[in-house]
């Protein structure tokens, strides 16, 4: 059936946008079979983010202030690295508040790389209002909220209580900044949007746009399925209609690199690893601890066993197969230095998960990780001379695996066995001195022959380890 949809207003805090009205959408609810139980027997306070029931410090913890180009919006931390908001958030750089008062922040972190979902077609396009942050460095800390997927969409269902939260404004004449929470049934489910609260029941209001809806699990954890995108029926406390979150993981680790589902493979199967367990579980409303800590002490769910067994039902004996695919042994002629990116082929079959991926240059162990697949390091620039790698691989029960080496041999194309005088060059060309883009050599890095740390020795093996000079920019997220 197509129904005839009231004036929506997207949730921007500056500007507040007007929709038009009356949309007719012709998508209809999708088929839902038997899932997990949520939490329609939930009590619940009356009061709403609409006039609102203020979060406790550490209450909600993974629901956050996004800041940037103008506008205040609300995220969800979906991954250690991830922060889930909507698209007419706005383009470009943004700012990341954790607490519970935008204009007191316990935290702020900058987002490393934001970007906004590009075929979202404005307030009307609900379905594709999406986009993410990804932070230069984990929270490990702090549980996630992650998104629900697979066989985890099918309790999304009309009458299933969310609890929604958000910075928003809490009347019409309101001012934002403020997080507050409620819980609030789901009013109709499409195939690539919900419509959550108002007629009477909490609701959404400016500023919460972006802002998380929640479901929680049987084992009392908390994942989001909806961004908030637009009310209609009030400008505020309406009833809120949220992208469906599980709709923006294949852009967000198309883009970002990251993995966002750990207990699911991208085809929506279960394949839980190590990471599908320790999701935020505490109470509606209840915070634990303090921000400096990063909220210690806040609940967590066990191994997570929505769609099948944990990660851990079942132990973990087997070490991690690890191989190096790029580059190949071989010898390779150059006029300067030899630059390849390294990619690296490992897995944990059955077992828990790779946890890292670690290089050996020369004998010598980097200083650089790699958690997440696929593997591998930006570009090297290797110096004349003989190198050996190899690839580690531990997985999550700490087993420890390393690849057969794979050996190159670099040396001087003819055109540079003589300068412009005809005469062969003496200089550190042959020494192992080669820069990297930040001024940093191969042997610089190794134990030197002298105090100062120096690796001097010309045409060596096992002299010298490189500084890698980074995890590779582009990354996929791993077929199923």
């Amino acid at each position: 059936m197509c129904h005839a949809r009231p004036m929506r207003v997207s949730l921007w805090v500056f500007p507040v946008h007007l929709a038009l009205g009356g949309l007719c959408l012709a998508v209809g609810r999708p088929a839902l079979a038997g899932g997990p139980v949520g939490i329609a027997d939930q009590e619940r306070e009356p009061t709403a983010i609409f006039g609102g029931s203020t979060a406790e410090r550490c209450a909600w913890p993974t629901a956050v202030v996004v800041e940037g180009g103008g506008f205040q919006c609300t995220g969800t931390l979906v991954h250690p690295r991830i922060v889930m908001f909507a698209a007419h958030c706005g383009e470009g750089t943004k700012k990341i508040y954790f607490g519970e008062d935008h204009d007191a922040p316990a935290m702020t972190i900058q987002g490393e790389l934001c970007m906004v979902n590009p075929e979202y077609g404005g307030p009307q396009d609900q379905e594709h209002d999406w986009g993410f942050c990804r932070l230069a460095a984990p929270i490990t800390e702090l549980p996630i909220t992650p998104v629900v997927f697979g066989c985890e969409k099918e309790m999304i269902e009309p009458g299933q209580l969310a609890a929604i939260t958000g910075y928003g404004i809490t009347t019409d004449d309101g001012d934002p900044g403020l997080k507050h929470w409620a819980l609030t049934p789901i009013r109709q489910v499409f195939s690539e949007s919900a419509d959550v609260g108002g007629l009477g029941e909490p609701g959404i209001c400016p500023g919460d746009s972006g802002g998380p809806a929640f479901v929680r699990y049987p084992d009392g954890s908390w994942h989001i399925f909806g961004i908030a995108s637009t009310l209609s029926g009030g400008f505020c406390g309406g009833v809120g209609t949220h992208a469906l979150a599980w709709n923006a993981v294949p852009f967000i680790e198309e883009n970002s690199g990251i993995d966002i589902t750990p207990c699911h493979d991208a085809d929506g199967s279960w394949r839980p690893n190590y990471r599908c367990t320790g999701f935020y579980a505490g109470e509606p409303g209840e915070g634990h601890g303090d921000w400096p800590e990063w909220c210690a002490a806040t609940p967590k769910s066990a191994s997570s066993a929505t769609c099948g067994a944990a990660f851990d039902a079942a132990p973990d004996d087997s070490p991690p197969s690890v191989a190096i695919t790029t580059p190949t042994a071989g010898e390779y002629e150059v006029e300067g230095s030899f630059g390849t990116a390294i990619e690296i082929a490992a897995d944990d079959g059955d077992g828990w998960g790779i946890t890292a991926v670690r290089l050996k240059v020369n004998g010598m162990e980097q200083p650089i990780t790699d958690d997440e697949p696929p593997y591998g390091f930006a570009k090297v620039d290797f110096p004349k001379g003989t190198w050996e790698l190899v690839a580690i691989a531990e997985d999550a029960a700490g087993h420890v695996a390393e690849s057969a080496p794979v050996t190159l041999v670099v040396v001087a194309s003819a055109a540079a066995t003589t300068d412009d005088t005809g005469t062969t060059p003496t200089s550190s060309s042959t020494t192992g001195d080669a820069s990297d883009a930040s001024g940093t050599t191969a042997g610089d890095t190794a134990m030197g022959d002298g105090e100062d740390g120096c690796g001097c020795a010309s045409e060596r093996r096992g002299g010298g380890a490189l500084l890698l000079l980074g995890l590779l920019a582009l990354r996929r997220r791993r077929q199923a």
